[in-house]
């Protein structure tokens, strides 16, 4: 079993699922009402946090 295959894996869904937390949670309340700052903080958080952890894994996957 190869772990760097699947830990590449893991990345990528980790880039996507900050995407679509992205487009869920601060473009769409954009686009159909108004968005209360603890919505934009929580889907910011989110997106971040995932971001974060994908750079992270792929920092491991480099070295």
């Amino acid at each position: 079993m190869n772990l760097d295959k699947h830990r590449e894996s893991l990345v990528k869904y980790c880039y996507d699922i900050s995407k679509v937390a992205f487009a869920i949670a601060v473009v769409n309340p954009l686009m159909s009402k108004g968005l209360s700052l603890f919505e934009l903080a929580f889907g910011l958080s989110a997106t971040i946090g995932l971001l974060g952890l994908a750079l992270l894994l792929e920092k491991d996957i480099k070295t």
